[in-house]
């Protein structure tokens, strides 16, 4: 009883420490907080729920910049708040990177999405996106790693698969 206790003393901590260091903009000391913490400690809880992201924005033509309206500039602005205020959920998260996509952010959707990474784990889906958005931003060797990912997945549906496919042949030429 006295280890379970501490183990979940550890992943408290862990957790706040990583929440902190979220909410700073520092991915790379959240990840190393919390992932020598959850290889140590036993899951209890029921694996991670599938996320759904929603479609992305179709992208603005090669050299134009997407024109957001007002109302989506709101939207995103409320939602980077939301992001700071809640870092590690994962509904926040993929709210933010949607919104991020429609205003032309694609470095803020992939901070949040690489977050939820960290936090959901093996989700097909999300490296899909992160693979599309790095391929968007010219990051072939990012875009190639995330959609390979994506791809042997043996979560990935088989739209994903494919989908991803699509995208490897285009960033590997």
């Amino acid at each position: 009883m006295a280890l379970r206790a501490i183990r979940v003393r550890r992943m408290k901590m862990a957790r706040s420490l990583a929440n902190s260091f979220l909410a700073s903009g520092v991915l790379a000391a959240a990840v190393l907080v919390v992932a020598p913490v959850l290889a140590q400690t036993p899951s209890t809880k029921a694996p991670p729920r599938a996320l759904t992201l929603p479609a992305p924005a179709p992208a603005a033509p090669q050299g134009q910049t997407p024109n957001p309206t007002v109302q989506q500039r709101a939207a995103y602005e409320t939602a980077f708040q939301a992001s700071l205020q809640r870092p590690s959920d994962p509904d926040t998260l993929a709210r933010f990177a949607e919104l991020a996509v429609q205003v032309g952010d694609i470095e803020g959707a992939i901070s949040a999405l690489e977050r939820l990474l960290l936090i959901e784990g093996d989700q097909p889906e999300v490296k899909l996106e992160l693979g599309v958005l790095y391929f968007r931003l010219g990051s072939t060797d990012a875009a190639a790693m995330y959609l390979e990912a994506a791809r042997a997945s043996p979560e990935a549906s088989k739209e994903t698969r494919e989908r991803a496919e699509t995208f490897l042949k285009a960033a590997v030429r």
